[in-house]
């Protein structure tokens, strides 16, 4: 049985994400050197520079999803919710401890009107 963190889970995203800029970036080298030969007068196989730029909008879209899932990662580590908030659960505990404290101390004061 394999246990699975969500600090392992947030690695491979890692991984995966930085993967998946440096083939984005090999494609854009790409499409920079039909560019160039383009501009240059070559001839240039309509096929390949499909196939290239189909490549490379399938990438942009599986890169796109691979960063919003380590961004889900990183805010869940954060404490940060869906709506973007977070909570700081240290200040809330402090402010419980003061209220108990002043609770605690009124409760030798006698009796507590309505």
């Amino acid at each position: 049985m394999t246990l699975i963190t969500p600090e392992a889970e947030e690695a491979r995203s890692e991984e995966l994400v930085s993967s998946m800029q440096a083939s984005l970036a090999e494609l854009r080298q790409t499409i920079q050197a039909f560019k160039e030969k383009a501009g240059a007068g070559e001839e240039l196989k309509e096929t390949e520079v499909n196939g290239q730029l189909t490549s490379m909008t399938k990438l942009v879209v599986a890169l796109q999803g691979a960063e919003q899932k380590l961004d889900k990662f990183r805010e869940a580590r954060s404490g940060i919710a869906q709506n973007g908030y977070a909570f700081d659960l240290d200040l809330a505990e402090a402010e419980v401890r003061c209220a108990l404290g002043r609770i605690r101390a009124c409760g030798g004061a006698g009796t507590v009107s309505e």
